[in-house]
């Protein structure tokens, strides 16, 4: 995976396009290099990268999701999310392989807030 796409440059950009009315920022991200896509060896730290998304070979969603819950209580400086193909709930957005998905928790709770740059972006106030 030396290109940081999992190999499979094109199946993730027709995922983030498809998904970027839900997840805007992701599609953004992505446009800029921001996202990185290995295989799962090893929880890596995110440096200069948004998102790192592992992929996950032979998982059920059940067995993701307990992984996922032991990543967020090891890792409390990251949030992990999961997604599966078979895992429809959602509007049909899930990813085309069994993902995890690692990003930094107090960027993800201020884009939640809609906070981006200090500002908070739902009230137009500086923080």
């Amino acid at each position: 995976m030396e290109d940081g796409t999992g190999g499979d440059w094109q199946m993730w950009k027709s995922h983030f396009q498809k998904i970027k009315k839900v997840c805007p920022w992701s599609w953004k991200a992505w446009n800029e290099g921001k996202i990185k896509i290995v295989q799962l060896e090893t929880i890596q730290h995110l440096n200069e990268y948004d998102a790192i998304v592992y992929e996950v070979e032979d998982i059920d969603e059940d067995s993701l999701d307990a992984y996922v819950q032991e990543l967020n209580e090891e890792y409390t400086e990251y949030e992990f999310l999961w997604s599966h193909p078979t895992h429809t709930k959602g509007g049909k957005n899930q990813t085309p392989v069994p993902v995890i998905i690692q990003q930094d928790r107090k960027l993800l709770e201020e884009l939640r807030q809609g906070i981006k740059d200090g500002v908070n972006t739902k009230t137009a106030k500086t923080t």
